[in-house]
């Protein structure tokens, strides 16, 4: 079963797409011997398509690129194949490891050259091949998706599109699948969050009980810290905080540690309704589903990425290509959150560098709850947190390594 890719049903072209073809595991080596005479090379594979509810019924996903002699020797690529006829899948970590083989019908293995060795995913890979587990359908695996404009698909005889009067308009809905239900309740509760007026955020978390934690030592100091806040505006902003690269210790780390206590107060308060969400009458699974995350004893910055990197990122490649997303800010009010949805760097990719004065070492918290500490020394090791020269208004933003590009893993399109 192949995904007909967007520009198929909306005559746009986009870049980076690829094909998904969906099989069983029984037929796969049926598909992988017609890939073998469309010359596909099989350049890797992976554990999970990249979508908790997927898991249930995804083997594994097999990636193939183009044969392509500018690049490299398709001859050395089949004697490497025949020589690794089967491949290593990670589930999770190195301990749960098993592997596959990846033969035709004929047993026949395929010419193999690892999309590593080529460059990135996104630019390599055309085809990926979705194996469905035994006991499965390949339909149970397209019902999950994420956007309905996803289970567009070609069985080999019919085209199927779902709502296509909304689909051939290039608009589209969120299935209810639990990410979309944990999403769409998070993004109303941030964005409310993040508009509200820094001072009453400041008094609900009765921040000037906590003075010493941020360095000072009476409330005019206290006082100066939260108007500066204030000047800025958004405590979400990219201006409002910089790495401190010198390799000496800055007062202005107490600034941080104010920035990262609000911003991890106010995304608690937005996983608070995800919660009462999952309180209401939902279904069974969708209550299950928001229980298991909200379980997790990550600090809230953490969960807020978690949603970033499962759900917004690929919300933000649907938006960008022109699609128009029921129950999501338009592509301009979109453009417009980009402070707020993005990843959130944590406090040791901010300071890195900065050698801490033992009398203000800050020991090792799993949360941003403040405690009244005259020492000012509870914070979290792992949180977030950036610094802001006295002298300059707005830094530069933070090198956000764990921020990744979206490869079109997740979805079908």
């Amino acid at each position: 079963m192949q995904a007909v890719l967007g520009k198929s049903c909306l005559y746009k072209s986009w870049e980076g797409c690829d094909i998904d073809i969906f099989v069983h595991e029984s037929q796969a080596p049926v598909v992988r011997k017609w890939l073998l005479d469309q010359y596909q090379v099989f350049s890797g594979c992976s554990s999970t398509y990249n979508h908790e509810e997927f898991d249930r019924n995804v083997s594994h996903v097999e990636h193939y690129t183009n044969r392509d002699d500018s690049k490299f020797s398709y001859a050395n690529a089949i004697s490497r194949g025949r020589l690794l006829r089967r491949h290593e899948l990670f589930e999770g970590d190195e301990s749960r490891m098993r592997s596959i083989e990846v033969l035709t019908c004929f047993g026949e293995s395929m010419p193999f050259k690892p999309f590593e060795e080529l460059g990135s995913k996104k630019s390599v890979v055309n085809i990926d091949l979705v194996v469905v587990r035994q006991g499965r359908d390949v339909y149970n695996a397209l019902e999950v998706f994420d956007l309905n404009i996803c289970k567009s698909c070609f069985d080999g005889k019919f085209f199927s599109v779902p709502l296509p009067l909304q689909t051939f308009r290039g608009y589209t809905e969120l299935t209810s699948i639990v990410d979309n239900v944990i999403a769409k309740t998070y993004l109303a509760g941030i964005i409310r969050e993040s508009r509200r007026d820094i001072e009453s955020v400041v008094n609900e978390m009765d921040i000037y009980r906590f003075k010493h934690r941020y360095g000072v030592v009476d409330l005019d100091g206290m006082k100066a810290f939260v108007e500066k806040l204030v000047s800025v505006g958004n405590v979400f902003s990219h201006s409002i905080i910089r790495p401190i690269m010198a390799g000496y210790y800055s007062p202005c780390v107490h600034f941080v540690c104010l920035v990262l206590d609000i911003r991890n107060h106010l995304i608690g308060n937005a996983l608070e309704r995800v919660r009462e969400i999952g309180l209401s009458a939902q279904p069974r699974g969708i209550v299950n589903g928001i229980e298991m995350f909200l379980s997790s004893s990550a600090q809230p910055r953490l969960l807020h990425n978690t949603i970033i990197r499962l759900c917004f990122k690929r919300y933000d490649k649907y938006l960008k290509r022109g699609i128009c997303i029921k129950d999501l800010p338009d592509k301009k009010s979109w453009q417009e959150l980009s402070d707020v949805l993005r990843f959130l760097p944590g406090f040791p990719e901010i300071v890195r560098g900065v050698t801490w004065p033992e009398e203000y070492r800050f020991g090792d918290r799993s949360d941003s709850s403040l405690t009244d500490d005259d020492d000012g020394d509870s914070t979290d090791s792992d949180e977030e947190g950036g610094a802001e020269d006295d002298d300059e208004d707005v830094g530069e933003d933070v090198d956000e390594g764990d921020e990744k590009e979206d490869e079109d893993e997740g979805g079908a399109l």
